[in-house]
């Protein structure tokens, strides 16, 4: 009977979705998602881009997430991505990637340093022009 219900309850991991929103703070095992953030300034009505976190918790394994950002049209003239993980009572963070004249930047994949109580973050930055402030977006996922 226990091998049933584990097994009900992998298949339903493994085959579910959850739909998620930059305002939430996903707490899942299983299959690889994707939350989205819109940059802003605080000012501006228009935003030049979105940030995506893209995360996973395979069973058995370590979480692991990136973080991408992307223009919504043609390139920005600076944009970034870089991806943030606390766990195990350590913050460890990718590098900058960052792309001149591009529509997009991805960061380095990064790897929780537990299976547990781990909480990503992604951070995304977009510079339309020489000229122009820089628009933020922040994404996050925890396990």
């Amino acid at each position: 009977m226990k091998k049933i219900i584990l097994l009900c309850t992998l298949v339903f991991t493994l085959t579910s979705t959850f739909p998620t929103d930059a305002s939430e703070i996903e707490e899942v095992e299983g299959p690889e998602q994707t939350v989205t953030a819109l940059a802003t300034d605080g000012k501006t009505r228009a935003s030049w881009g979105q940030g995506a976190l893209t995360h996973a918790n395979p069973l058995g394994r370590k979480p692991w997430a990136y973080a991408k950002s992307t223009t919504f049209a043609g390139t920005c003239h600076t944009i970034k991505a870089k991806t943030t993980v606390k766990s195990g009572g350590y913050t460890d963070s990718t590098s900058w990637a960052t792309r001149s004249n591009s529509a997009s930047a991805t960061s380095s994949t990064i790897i929780s340093r537990t299976e547990s109580s781990a909480n990503f973050t992604g951070n995304h930055e977009f510079r339309d022009s020489a000229n122009s402030g820089w628009q933020h977006a922040a994404t996050s996922a925890k396990y």
